[in-house]
């Protein structure tokens, strides 16, 4: 039985199942254990933290209860797929973060306008990036980790802490179960093959006019080592900023570039004078991560495809994930759409990834 066919019949039953008639008083605890009161599921949230809007929407399996997002999250919705599969999310306010700020300060004023029922906002960050909501009178719950930093247990409790704002916990459920199926069916195939590489993995946050490469601390590591690989960035911590000559160094098997950066292709490392003598750009292994919902390469909701992906390229020999109908099956339980083949195609950088070793597999049969 396929990944998709073991785990329809969950998101059947969630898709069935009555809402609740009369809203109760919602108690929870975010990421960091400090308890939240709420009259019912919020229903007017602002997000400053970039994956949370896409993830509030994924949970939600709606825009409606979104009212504010980080400027950063607007540009991610603007070159995936969300702006498509939920165009009336494009009238959200996005100018909810103080100007001069490190990009989540909030501007408490443009927030308040919104009048939202609760703020999702970074936690572990400083104070400064929370008081002035308090102070404000607005409610706010906290996230951390998320995008490069943070584990996958972390990653499950930002999801967690959604569904518990929004009253829509066994959807949470729902996608922790799909989170278990694919690293179940990654390490048992590779338990199979002990003898398998460990191909050298550099991801790279940044490859436009400086590198950033992601280190040991990272969330990247965690899926870097699921898949078999070896990330060259172990030491770095979180991520650090790398010459050209510290990549030649590692001679990476695969670069990944990220998401993030949607006018930096591969041409980055394939016309570098230096990196394009790595192992990695001699065998066509330098890849544009894919970018659904939200960019593949950091935590989110839809993590389980980044992982599918990157082991079929990092052992196209063992695993054959078939990308095209998990990017469909996955896209209809998380948001409620049926992706086109030419929207697939968008999701998997096809057009960037075409000259990329192995990448054909991707392609429409």
């Amino acid at each position: 039985m396929t990944l998709k066919l073991r785990l329809s019949a969950a998101f059947f039953l969630l898709a069935l199942s009555p809402a609740p008639l009369l809203a109760d008083p919602v108690t929870f605890k975010d990421v960091t254990g400090a308890e939240i009161i709420l009259p019912g599921p919020a229903k007017r949230i602002v997000t400053l933290p970039q994956p949370g809007a896409a993830t509030v929407i994924a949970v939600d399996g709606s825009s409606e209860h979104l009212v504010g997002m980080n400027p950063v999250s607007r540009k991610a919705f603007e070159t995936g797929l969300l702006k498509k599969m939920f165009p009336d999310a494009a009238s959200i306010e996005s100018g909810i973060v103080a100007e001069g700020g490190n990009g989540w300060m909030p501007n408490v004023e443009a927030i308040a306008a919104l009048k939202p029922d609760l703020v999702i906002q970074w936690g572990g960050r400083g104070d400064e990036l929370i008081a002035p909501l308090r102070n404000a009178g607005i409610p706010v719950a906290l996230m951390v980790g998320g995008g490069n930093g943070g584990t996958e247990e972390l990653a499950r409790e930002n999801i967690r802490l959604v569904a518990n704002i929004l009253g829509k916990q066994d959807k949470a459920e729902a996608l922790f179960e799909w989170r278990d199926a694919v690293i179940g069916e990654i390490k048992a195939t590779l338990a199979a093959h002990p003898d398998a590489a460990r191909p050298k993995i550099l991801h790279l946050r940044s490859s436009k006019g400086k590198f950033t490469a992601t280190g040991e601390k990272s969330y990247q590591n965690f899926y870097i080592s699921l898949v078999g690989g070896e990330n060259v960035g172990t030491g770095l911590g979180v991520q650090a900023e790398v010459n050209a000559e510290q990549i030649a160094a590692w001679n990476p098997d695969i670069i990944m570039l990220t998401a993030h950066e949607a006018d930096a292709g591969r041409e980055t490392i394939m016309n570098d004078e230096v990196l394009s003598q790595t192992a990695a750009a001699q065998a066509g292994r330098v890849y544009k991560t894919p970018n659904g919902g939200y960019v593949w390469d950091s935590a989110s909701h839809e993590s389980p495809f980044t992982w599918m992906w990157l082991a079929n390229l990092a052992h196209p020999d063992l695993f054959h994930f078939d990308l095209r109908a998990e990017v469909k099956s996955g896209f209809e339980r998380l948001y409620n759409y049926t992706p086109t083949d030419e929207e697939i195609d968008a999701v998997l950088k096809l057009e960037l990834n075409k000259d990329a070793a192995n990448y054909e597999q991707f392609a429409r049969k």
